[in-house]
């Protein structure tokens, strides 16, 4: 069995997105990646906001370049970025051949906690990254600022576990 490998990218839409609920577009990206990804194993989350697409693909490191090669050719982005990537101990989207969250969730939330009103994934730093995986993973629930202390401690954690292993 191979060792898991995460590829965090972000690249910027080129078709209006605009609008409540899952859109046309990203209803047919999460239609083909739940069924293709599963065939190859991968997981991940697809977030939509502020004109950015935001994605975290977890799997095989030949089938997650073969697979990011692919999301190249896709002319509804332009401008992808790998932002974070490496080998992992455990995935964060492992039951999720694909999971979109939408853009009301509490993401909002952990932006502002980093002084960013929009969301502009390209500037983000590594920690923010982290974070927003952890919020991601979670179905975009962000928990309370009484309860944050515990989580960004289990998160901190764990990712050094992680980060030993590799």
């Amino acid at each position: 069995m191979s060792q898991l490998y995460r590829l965090v990218y972000a690249s910027k839409s080129t078709v209006d997105l605009q609008g409540s609920g899952v859109n046309l577009e990203i209803g047919r990206i999460l239609t083909k990646s739940k069924r293709n990804n599963p065939k190859l194993n991968i997981g991940g989350v697809l977030y939509y906001g502020d004109g950015y697409f935001f994605q975290v693909l977890e799997g095989a490191r030949d089938d997650i370049y073969a697979l990011y090669e692919k999301i190249g050719k896709d002319t509804r982005h332009s401008e992808l970025k790998v932002l974070t990537e490496g080998y992992i101990d455990q995935g964060l989207f492992g039951d999720w051949s694909m999971h979109f969250v939408p853009s009301k969730s509490q993401i909002r939330q952990l932006l502002a906690e980093h002084s960013f009103v929009r969301f502009t994934p390209f500037l983000f730093s590594q920690v923010l990254l982290q974070k927003l995986m952890v919020v991601l993973s979670q179905n975009g629930c962000y928990e309370t600022q009484e309860s944050k202390s515990n989580w960004w401690d289990r998160f901190k954690s764990k990712w050094k576990k992680q980060k030993a292993a590799v």
